[in-house]
């Protein structure tokens, strides 16, 4: 099992290599296997195709920097290690957030997004004893879900733009205010 998982994590870091040097749709599993260093038929014991590859990436890495840590530290500073995960790759996920097909990456990070801010808004209402209405619950979900991930997309797709999470936080944090 585990050496499964070690071979997954080498063609997915080889696919990697490979977003950085051309666009999604020139890379061949050719391309990538030859990266890895492994026999093409490898690939094939495990994904059908490139785009499984992506989506298994997507679920491994964001699973591991979200999922993974919801139980075990505060939701503004899982916000913060998502934005430095991001940081650290913005040419890879700006390849992923250009995708627009069946493998639509913006809709997938937006369910990550919503699990977020719901960890943040069912902190936020046990410290400070709260009790939203369910209609405004969902609201704020939804809204701050699509703002980060809209926020985290552009970051990543252009040079000249860095959120501001400071910034986030207040404007979050207001939407709890005269309620």
């Amino acid at each position: 099992m585990a050496t499964s998982l070690i071979t997954k994590k080498r063609i997915a870091k080889a696919f990697k290599k490979q977003l950085e040097k051309k666009p999604i749709e020139k890379i061949s599993v050719v391309d990538i296997m030859d990266q890895a260093g492994i026999r093409r038929q490898t690939f094939y014991n495990y994904f059908v195709d490139k785009f499984e590859l992506l989506d298994w990436i997507f679920e491994t890495e964001l699973q591991e920097q979200v999922t993974n840590n919801l139980n075990y530290i505060s939701g503004f500073k899982l916000l913060e290690e998502l934005l430095f995960y991001f940081s650290l790759n913005k040419s890879f996920y700006a390849q992923l957030f250009s995708i627009r097909d069946q493998n639509d990456f913006y809709s997938y990070f937006g369910d990550y997004c919503l699990v977020l801010m719901e960890k943040i808004i069912s902190e936020h209402e046990h410290n400070y004893h709260l009790e939203l209405s369910p209609q405004y619950r969902q609201f704020l979900k939804t809204y701050h879900s699509r703002a980060l991930a809209d926020m985290i997309r552009a970051f990543v797709s252009q040079n000249n733009y860095h959120p501001d999470l400071t910034m986030i936080k207040k404007i979050i944090l207001a939407s709890f205010e005269d309620i």
